[in-house]
């Protein structure tokens, strides 16, 4: 599964958001619907296919052409945010 770097974002912000909710009840009210977004946002990766057939001819086009090429900078952010995602659960 990938994430995109729109989904990365949100879910920091989202714990950025978690950190510094105060403990009033507007701020308990902010936090469910934060969790609420970040369970809409799971159940919408849930239902994506787990292959992407488009992806994978794009990728493997690029490969064989021998023009695939990605940044450092792409695989660290994707790392990070998969070891973020993966801790949330």
């Amino acid at each position: 599964m990938q994430l995109s770097d729109r989904e990365i974002q949100n879910t920091l912000d989202s714990l950025k958001k978690k950190k510094n909710a105060g403990r009033t009840e507007t701020k308990k009210k902010e936090n469910s619907k934060d969790l609420e977004s970040v369970k809409e946002v799971v159940k919408t990766i849930g239902d994506t296919p787990v292959v992407r057939k488009d992806r994978v001819e794009k990728v493997k086009k690029a490969i064989e052409s021998s023009s695939y090429d990605v940044s450092s900078d792409e695989v660290a952010k994707k790392i990070i945010g998969r070891v973020i995602s993966d801790k949330l659960d």
